[in-house]
């Protein structure tokens, strides 16, 4: 998708780092070399752990104007499943610097936020994190866009989407995402354009509620972004 092992690691080198943070990432680097988190092998960069043949045999979405940069499958499903359940927080940042570069490849006007889905509280307590968050840290550093931890709140803890069918999904989804006060709704109608970032997308219900309310709270374009589509 994004050309030859040596484009890639171009691409994936062009962050906007600090004489400082620059040193850290090659000492970092020295001490601990990257490897690749599916095979082992030696990593393709300093912030992409997989290496140049998993990279390639990746199952990028062929088609640039869906939402997911990828298709759920393995390796992918396991990446983010690993993730999502069992706290391996390494794959945030491949799956963030992969979207990012997904995104990057598309050549589109970028976003002035980043607003990640968000879990309900009790959700994220019990789970101790939320996924989207992590992945829209790395997506936004690598592109240099900053990310909304708290600009909407999750007011219903809906039950989980996974064996509901479509209709049954957009029931479940309405209402459940508010815009949390009025600083959150003057920050989304200063940005303008802001964009909704996910793990992955199923039928889409929950991204087009999401959207439908940043939307409502003056948001004035609002993208899509998730690291698969199942």
């Amino acid at each position: 998708m994004f050309g030859s092992e040596g484009v890639i690691v171009n691409r994936l080198r062009r962050l906007r780092l600090t004489v400082p943070q620059a040193l850290s990432r090659v000492l970092a680097a020295t001490v601990f070399p990257p490897r690749c988190c599916l095979c082992g092998f030696e990593g393709a960069s300093l912030d992409l752990d997989l290496c140049s043949f998993c990279f390639a045999d990746l199952p990028w979405s062929p088609d640039a104007d869906r939402a997911g940069a990828l298709r759920f499958e393995p390796p992918v499903d396991e990446l983010i499943r690993e993730l999502k359940y069992h706290g391996v927080f390494a794959h945030a940042r491949v799956l963030g610097v992969l979207l990012a570069e997904s995104v990057r490849e598309r050549g589109e006007a970028l976003p002035r936020l980043l607003v990640p889905v968000p879990l309900h509280s009790a959700r994220q307590r019990e789970r101790g994190f939320n996924q989207a968050f992590a992945i829209a840290r790395y997506a936004g550093r690598i592109l240099g866009v900053p990310f909304a931890r708290e600009a909407v709140r999750r007011v219903r803890d809906t039950p989980s989407q996974t064996e509901l069918d479509v209709y049954a999904r957009r029931r479940n989804i309405s209402g459940a995402f508010a815009v949390a006060g009025r600083r959150a709704q003057a920050r989304l109608q200063a940005a303008g354009h802001v964009a909704i970032v996910d793990d992955v997308i199923t039928t889409g219900s929950t991204v087009e509620e999401l959207r439908r309310v940043l939307l409502g709270a003056g948001a004035r374009r609002v993208d899509v972004w998730a690291v698969a589509r199942a």
